[in-house]
């Protein structure tokens, strides 16, 4: 029995120190990732990492992976002197020998910060005059408040670079005909994504298909074919 522990503790020693000796430190992920973002303001280690064994067809590989934050300036900096890069990703190690060696950043979360502030009055403006057109396929829903749509001083925005922003709605419910005498009440959500030409241009386009999408059926309303007939729909209200 004594054998039997020995061997079993010699084969568990192997098998961890196979996959946890030489982790690299916190110190030497900033390093490593700097080789990836050389003019990086900040770089965060963020937790401990994981350790996976993985197969890669007939060969067997460890690999480490580290979150990691990256600030850095952005591209248009000089026009826009407050704008900073947000990215958070993972650092990537394989393991050679007795020592894990960087690979590369797997790059995750990205957002711009110190971005100029929208025109919320415009933003408005233009989703009023094209909501069938630019947000949503008004066909057969039911007329309700604009406002729904509109963004607010509170909506979350997410630049993509200076030319392109999205801002979103977490939550909608629309009416939309089925039939000549039930109505689906629908949940749904927004991620509205808009264009301009250039820093200075206003914004003008939208992304096709980037405003209401389903999540899921709430209810069905039944009414006499009439009483259908008699209410008014998007399509009717806003072109």
């Amino acid at each position: 029995m004594k054998t039997l522990k020995l061997i079993f503790a010699s084969t568990l020693f192997l098998i961890l120190g196979s996959t946890a000796i030489a982790q690299p430190s916190a110190a030497q992920v900033k390093k490593d990732v700097t080789k990836t973002f050389p003019g990086a303001i900040s770089i965060e280690v963020i937790g401990n990492g994981e350790t996976t064994e993985e197969w890669e067809g007939s060969t067997k590989m460890y690999y480490h992976r580290r979150r990691v934050k990256v600030v850095s300036k952005t591209s248009f900096d000089k026009q826009l002197p407050e704008s900073r890069a947000i990215v958070e990703g993972l650092a990537v190690y394989t393991k050679q020998g007795g020592n894990f060696v960087y690979k590369k950043y797997n790059p995750g979360y990205e957002e711009l910060t110190g971005m100029p502030p929208v025109d919320i009055d415009a933003i408005n403006e233009m989703i009023k005059n094209n909501i069938c057109k630019l947000v949503i396929n008004c066909n057969s829903v039911v007329a309700q408040p604009i406002s729904n749509w509109y963004m607010t001083k509170d909506s979350k925005i997410t630049w993509y670079s200076p030319t392109s922003f999205s801002f979103k709605i977490d939550t909608l419910t629309i009416k939309r005909w089925r039939n000549p005498t039930t109505l689906d009440v629908v949940e749904g959500k927004a991620d509205i994504r808009f264009y301009r030409d250039d820093m200075q241009s206003d914004w003008t386009r939208v992304l096709d298909a980037s405003g209401f999408t389903r999540v899921r059926d709430l209810k069905e309303e039944k009414y006499t074919e009439e009483e259908l007939n008699s209410m008014s729909y998007l399509n009717q209200v806003t072109e």
